[in-house]
């Protein structure tokens, strides 16, 4: 019980401090990671035994390309809140340029926020040489890397670097704290946390499928040919072979959890009817126990799925964000009405055309955002974290995507993502369920001003004095 205690209060305390680094972030306060390197020494000298390891901004100010080095075990390490592949870039340049390698034989890139899913090995290849290696997949780490690498260590280790973190996350909130109170009134900062109200209820009961016999069946019903990869995919075959295609449902323990009463949903089909029960939301939502909570955090997830699917928002399978997608074949570009200051059209899908035979696509853009959810003050948050998804059929990814991703990312201004996250939260607020999860308003820092001062998007057409416009807004 010890090492589960353990175990689920580092998943905790991390996931908090993740929060607090992209709260800080989407505010445009890129510099958190400045006011964090020192406490990471600790949990780093543990998890990488470095018992050297110094802050090397302490021997230069501004050490330029790295923060933190060991020169008796020659590993060295930049913290940085930026995710991106130009980032990276920037840092092995540096590394290159300055010859840090005669010091340092191995460079660790440490995000404090969620990485990306891939990084090209390719581009950065292009700045090494042989004097040199830097692997994407091991040497750019975030603080779920980290976590895993914790798990491994002997318990008492482990809550050595529980504490650790701990102080980590009493630094991120005293920055964010402080930030706040030193922004000058008028000025309004518009978070990436929008309010939720939950749903009243859950519903669970205990599963009664057979494994073997709903994928014996879906092979013959449903010409399935490969093998299931979890529990959750042989539920979602078995409501299939019932004709139920909801993905409002969340799988854990062999008990399906929902939002939904299970007779008038149909998911009473696979479970056991006898067993079905309901609870309310706050035994979940404000539980001790770490798996009911993350069993909540799921089927938010679920429901925003589900609720998404009608306005044309799929979830991409495997990194699980969410991405705006055509409305119908063949469709050149989508656009989106809202109403930021003022009435506005956002693109948030469009076919680009190859250069060399523009009767061609050459990739599908996106617009798209991961969506987490969290208990903060004993309110329920949706985090919102906007980015571009960019695909080779509309739905699969393209073979581009960090490139193009990347240079999206160098035309964007601070004030362009905050509208993303602003637009994306007027379009949650719309996609919302009356009776179930509603989504609300963003949640503000500071005092006075404008909820709505930025209108500077380069997506945004403003159609507030244009009829023209209003008419094919609406």
């Amino acid at each position: 019980m010890r090492q589960l205690d353990v175990a689920n209060q580092l998943r905790d305390v991390v996931s908090r401090i993740i929060l607090q680094v992209e709260l800080a972030t989407s505010q445009g306060r890129t510099d958190i990671n400045l006011a964090l390197e020192d406490a990471f020494i600790p949990i780093l000298k543990s998890v990488y035994n470095l018992p050297h390891l110094v802050n090397l901004n302490r021997k230069q100010k501004n050490f330029p390309g790295i923060d933190l080095g060991d020169d008796h075990d020659r590993i060295c390490f930049q913290v940085t809140s930026t995710t991106s592949l130009d980032k990276v870039k920037a840092t092995v340049r540096q590394f290159m340029d300055r010859s840090y390698f005669n010091s340092f034989d191995e460079l660790y890139v440490l995000t404090l926020t969620k990485k990306q899913a891939s990084y090209s090995q390719a581009a950065v290849n292009e700045l090494v040489d042989e004097r040199f290696a830097f692997n994407c997949k091991k040497h750019i780490i975030d603080l779920g890397d980290l976590l895993g690498l914790v798990a491994a260590l002997r318990i008492t280790a482990q809550e050595r670097v529980l504490e650790e973190f701990k102080r980590i996350l009493g630094e991120a909130d005293a920055y964010i704290a402080y930030s706040s109170d030193s922004i000058p009134k008028p000025t309004t900062i518009i978070t990436n946390l929008q309010r939720i109200r939950l749903p009243q209820a859950v519903y669970v009961a205990e599963l009664t499928i057979d494994d073997k016999e709903v994928i014996e069946r879906a092979r013959r019903s449903l010409s399935y040919r490969g093998k299931a990869r979890s529990r959750n995919s042989v539920v979602k075959m078995a409501l299939l072979l019932n004709d139920i295609y909801t993905d409002a449902w969340v799988c854990h323990d062999n008990k399906l959890f929902s939002f939904h009463d299970m007779k008038t949903s149909g998911l009473i089909n696979i479970v056991d009817e006898g067993s079905a029960e309901r609870l309310d939301v706050s035994d979940l939502a404000y539980s001790t126990e770490i798996d009911n909570v993350n069993v909540l955090k799921q089927l938010l997830v679920a429901e925003a799925r589900e609720l998404l699917k009608a306005r044309h928002v799929r979830m991409q399978p495997k990194d699980r964000f969410f991405y705006f997608i055509a409305t119908e074949e063949g469709q050149a570009e989508r656009k989106e009405p809202w109403i930021g200051k003022q009435k506005a059209i956002r693109r948030v899908y469009s076919a680009r055309p190859s250069k060399k035979d523009p009767a061609k696509v050459a990739h599908h853009q996106h617009l798209s955002f991961e969506l987490t959810f969290a208990n903060l003050d004993d309110s329920w948050y949706a985090q919102i974290v906007p980015s571009w998804f960019y695909s080779f059929d509309g739905f699969r990814t393209s073979n581009w995507h960090d490139d193009l991703l990347s240079q999206q990312k160098r035309l964007e201004r601070n004030s362009s993502v905050r509208n993303q996250v602003r637009f994306i939260a007027y379009f949650l607020k719309a996609s919302s369920d009356d009776e179930g999860l509603s989504f609300e308003t963003l949640i503000e820092f500071g005092v006075g001003g404008d909820t709505d001062d930025v209108a500077d998007d380069l997506d945004d057409t403003d159609i507030s004095d244009d009829p023209d416009k209003r008419e094919t807004a609406a």
